[in-house]
């Protein structure tokens, strides 16, 4: 069974579709490892948006963290992750809610084989 794109999870969202435009078809072929590792910045903004309302949440500042701590992370995926800056906090929701959806079928393969080994 396939995975259907990305963009099924969530319709008419305009974050999804600048996205894909931009990174074409490369979020259909993502890593696990990318499609997490997408999840954990988008999370990581949205959640510094929740703690700190009057603060400037930016991916691209989440980015910076997480490659200072060693994270490797594809040029295109930062570019791309980082034009979501651009976006409301809604359009990043939606597009952490498609990743979440896309990412599901492995994450259930996962846990159905007992682990990542």
């Amino acid at each position: 069974m396939t995975t259907p794109p990305i963009d099924h999870y969530v319709s008419d969202s305009p974050a999804i579709a600048d996205l894909t435009a931009q990174y074409g078809d490369r979020l259909q072929r993502m890593t696990f490892y990318e499609s997490l590792l997408a999840i954990m910045l988008l999370s990581s903004a949205l959640s510094d948006g929740f703690l700190y309302p009057d603060g400037d949440p930016s991916i691209e500042q989440q980015i910076s963290r997480y490659l200072n701590t060693g994270y490797p992370i594809d040029h295109e995926l930062q570019a791309a992750l980082a034009a979501l800056d651009d976006c409301d906090e809604r359009q990043v929701t939606a597009v952490l809610v498609a990743l979440v959806g896309y990412t599901s079928a492995q994450l259930s393969r996962i846990a159905m084989a007992g682990g990542l080994n």
